[in-house]
């Protein structure tokens, strides 16, 4: 219930039980004095009796605006672990996101650095094997010549 509608049914009940009071002792028959001593003495009794009822809802609307002000509280400071636990986690990942991104390009410059050293040995291999098989051309070029001028 909000503010205004306690306050209204406060309202409400007060005049409700006093005009109900009232009501009842003007249709009583009693005599005047006794009237009006009976009109006084309910008429104290509503007064303290809405004294009663508004001070236990003002402790109410005390008491019901300090929980919500903990819930309040203890469910923002819930919100703020949670958001704190889910940047930490995202930093970690995006961490060993970096450190593996990072591993990878080492691996790949090492495989790289490695096909690179066996491509000039193969290519040291293939030039020694074309100058072995230019000199065997050449020798066998040379031993035909002889050959031939024999």
């Amino acid at each position: 219930m909000s503010k205004m509608d306690t306050k209204d049914f406060i309202i409400g009940a007060v005049v409700g039980g006093i005009v109900g009071a009232s009501s009842a002792m003007l249709l009583a028959p009693k005599s005047g004095r006794e009237l009006r001593s009976d009109i006084n003495e309910r008429a104290t009794e509503a007064k303290d009796k809405t004294v009663e009822i508004t001070t236990a809802a003002k402790e109410k609307g005390t008491e019901y605006s300090q929980l919500a002000k903990e819930k309040s509280d203890e469910w923002s400071q819930i919100a703020k672990d949670q958001w704190g636990r889910v940047a930490d986690k995202t930093a970690s990942v995006t961490n060993k996101a970096s450190e593996m991104g990072e591993e990878l390009a080492s691996d790949v410059k090492e495989v790289m650095e490695g096909e690179k050293a066996e491509g000039k040995k193969l290519a040291k291999q293939v030039v020694k094997e074309i100058e072995e098989t230019k000199q065997r051309l050449n020798e066998d070029v040379e031993e035909l010549k002889e050959k031939q001028e024999k």
